[in-house]
C-alpha cells in the first residue's frame, strides 16, 4: 500500500468546492483544510506507484477548483502507543 499527502492550493473562492470533489474519491482516506501557504492537505492511499500516477493524472488535476498540488510519498510510518 502506498501512502501519500497531497498539498493542494485552491483557486480563490473554490475550496468548497475541490473539498466536496475530492470526498467522492475513494482513494482520499483523509482530508485536512489548513492555513499557511497551501489549503488542503490530503491523505491518498493506493495499492501501488502506478495507481498513484493515475489518480495525479485523471482525477487530482482534473478537479475543478484545484490551482497546484505537491505530492509526498511516506517513507515509513511510526506507531504511536
Amino acid at each position: 500500500m502506498i501512502i501519500a499527502y497531497i498539498l493542494i492550493k485552491a483557486r480563490h473562492g473554490k475550496l468548497r468546492i475541490c473539498e466536496v470533489a475530492l470526498k467522492n474519491h475513494e482513494e482520499v482516506e483523509e482530508l485536512h483544510e489548513v492555513l499557511g501557504e497551501w489549503d488542503i492537505i490530503a491523505k491518498v492511499a493506493v495499492p501501488d506507484l502506478a495507481s498513484l500516477k493515475e489518480f495525479i493524472q485523471n482525477k487530482l488535476q482534473i478537479t475543478e477548483g484545484i490551482k497546484e498540488t505537491t505530492t509526498l510519498l511516506c517513507n515509513d510510518t511510526s506507531e504511536f502507543e
